[in-house]
């Protein structure tokens, strides 16, 4: 029976309709079998787009500590090399919100040793790294940084500037403000100086932060059997304060900031890891 034209063409538009509803089908699907989507939930299973295997989280590994006598080595995984500190400012402008109260035990911590820039007596390149631990501005006008000799008066220097430092911020303290002797060790950031040479002692010695009769931190280092002339010492972003009188928590260094130089003076401390 010969059809009319208004028959042929509703067939042909239903033979359309039901070709593009197919292959939508088949799109969606792939080749493998497995619907490809979007995970919206945690636990949601992940597929590769093109051989539909289910994708495995990428687990970060690290090299833990050998348990030799001395100084730990730990390189941190993922590490970007550290960063001079940015302070609040970075990613957009932030209003200052200043600590309250003058300086207590704690705001300050002792974070990184450069003990011998090199071998040998009269080392004028030894510097240390101090942290704030509070997530405000401090003011360090008036702040001492000390370090006794016996019997003779001890080597110190005082903030006598209206210093701010910012939340988290950090700084510098070296036998020398000047960056030829001291390798540079202010980078981008603030360096106050002893003004004098064999600071830190090698066989071990201590550094004291004080503000008025207020003890802000201090701490006791002993004699390391593995120092590395040039080379630091240093406690890891990701240790909990509450255990860097640990010495085992903290690590030999990994980054040279300059050739020859290993250490983070004025950045994060993101080269090395806790265990």
């Amino acid at each position: 029976m010969e059809l009319s034209p208004l028959a042929t063409w509703r067939a042909g538009l239903l033979l359309f309709t039901g070709a593009a509803f197919l292959f939508a089908c088949a799109a969606e699907t792939g080749a493998t079998g497995k619907k490809k989507r979007t995970p919206m939930e945690p636990g949601d299973d992940f597929y590769d787009d093109e051989t539909g295997q289910e994708q495995q989280p990428i687990e970060p590994t690290t090299n833990p500590d050998s348990g030799a006598f001395g100084a730990g080595a730990r390189p941190a995984a993922n590490k970007d090399g550290g960063r001079v500190d940015a302070g609040p400012d970075e990613g957009g402008t932030l209003p200052k919100v200043y600590c309250p109260g003058p300086l207590v035990a704690g705001d300050l911590a002792i974070v990184e040793l450069m003990i011998a820039s090199r071998a040998g007596s009269a080392d004028d390149g030894e510097w240390v790294e101090i942290r704030s631990t509070r997530d405000c501005w401090l003011n360090l006008k008036g702040l001492v940084i000390e370090s006794p000799r016996g019997a003779l008066p001890a080597n110190s220097v005082t903030v006598t500037e209206d210093f701010e430092l910012a939340p988290k911020g950090m700084f510098i303290v070296a036998d020398t403000a000047d960056p030829v002797k001291n390798n540079g060790a202010a980078r981008d950031g603030k360096l106050f100086a002893w003004n004098a040479t064999d600071v830190l002692k090698n066989d071990g010695d201590s550094v004291i932060l004080k503000m008025g009769a207020t003890t802000v931190d201090n701490l006791t280092y002993p004699a390391f059997s593995n120092l590395e002339p040039g080379r630091t010492l240093a406690f890891p972003d990701d240790c909990a304060w509450n255990v860097r009188a640990d010495w085992q928590r903290w690590s030999l260094t990994f980054d040279e900031w300059r050739p020859g130089k290993k250490g983070t003076p004025n950045a994060t401390n993101d080269d090395v890891a806790c265990y």
